[in-house]
């Protein structure tokens, strides 16, 4: 099976407005893929409005894009020093010729989940149903292709839909029958239509799968080391406090996400309890390994063409982090890999 056009236009970076980059080492643009925010991207807000990238040295500005695809676009035309980005569209990106490197993954497992009406019971009752996606290739349309394929059903047995970039509207509509909704985004839709529940959680048909990345350019490596080296080191400070100090993260997740409270924390502890944040690189070997030969095997990398572990990553940056903040103490799911 295909995900048609995952790598359609690229190198189309014409197609992506986004400010100049600023020179000075010690500033870094990031490309982030939704907005507002989703609080699984928070790690990167957390270390800028906490300081925590101030006090290594570090200006961070963030631009928002719509999607992992369009961040990993961004950054590969040196629109934006650093992309939150798609890990399975990265691997495929690097496959194809772009000079990246993954440095961190704070938030490497599938967090979604694919919510559908009262209707569907079961996974085998999504077959003639219809399926709400942003576009061919991108985040909904991979996850819920990975939903079918869990449920045995043949993407030519329902109606793909395309909608807006914000899912939950056209869910309550009535106008789909599924998305693959955040946490957060869930809990609304569930607030609007109680009937609506999740048919899969991502994280658990596809534990092995990895979500997010920080891509960024050999080039950048090269030339920005101690940006970042403090972005990694700040990053991971950050991912940690999302476990020991919901006092000080819960604020700036309302902040951002300009959700009531109550929603941001009934979130942010569910998140919490499932262990959603890896609080060191992320970057395990057989998370990656495993992705970059499942898109190998669905047809997005040429065979014989599928790159190695150490062709995708970059960890000189996070094991410099790592040394120097000490072994992570928190949950047990969160434990170092390698």
């Amino acid at each position: 099976m295909k995900y048609p056009h995952v790598i359609s236009a690229l190198f189309a970076a014409a197609l992506f407005a986004v400010p100049s980059l600023a020179s000075a080492e010690s500033k870094l643009v990031v490309a982030m893929p939704t907005t507002p925010p989703n609080i699984v991207h928070m790690p990167i807000h957390i270390a800028r409005d906490l300081g925590l990238y101030k006090k290594l040295g570090l200006t961070v500005d963030t631009v928002q894009l719509e999607g992992g695809v369009k961040t990993y676009r961004a950054m590969v035309a040196r629109n934006a020093d650093i992309a939150s980005a798609s890990g399975p569209f990265s691997i495929v990106g690097l496959a194809r010729g772009a000079p990246t490197k993954a440095i961190l993954a704070y938030a490497p497992k599938l967090e979604a989940s694919m919510i559908v009406n009262k209707d569907i019971k079961t996974m085998a009752d999504l077959k003639g149903k219809r399926i709400g996606i942003q576009q061919p290739g991108g985040f909904a349309d991979v996850l819920a292709r990975a939903v079918l394929r869990a449920a045995k059903i043949d993407p030519k047995e329902v109606h793909f839909v395309s909608i807006a970039s914000e899912d939950v509207p056209a869910l309550v509509a009535n106008q789909i029958d599924t998305a693959i909704l955040h946490v957060e985004q869930e809990i609304v839709a569930q607030s609007k239509v109680p009937g609506l529940h999740a048919i899969a959680r991502l994280w658990e048909i596809q534990p092995k799968n990895l979500y997010n990345v920080m891509a960024v350019t050999d080039k950048t490596v090269k030339e920005k080391q101690a940006a970042l080296q403090a972005f990694v080191t700040g990053t991971i400070e950050a991912t940690r406090l999302m476990y020991t100090d919901k006092a000080r993260v819960l604020p700036v997740l309302v902040k951002y996400t300009e959700l009531p409270k109550d929603v941001v924390e009934k979130a942010y502890d569910f998140m919490v309890k499932n262990c959603i944040w890896d609080a060191n690189h992320g970057l395990d070997r057989n998370r990656v390994n495993f992705t970059a030969s499942l898109m190998t095997r669905v047809g997005n990398i040429p065979q014989g063409k599928t790159p190695k572990y150490e062709d995708i990553v970059e960890l000189s940056f996070a094991n410099k982090a790592l040394k120097e903040l000490g072994d992570w103490k928190g949950p047990m799911c969160m434990a170092h890999a390698s």
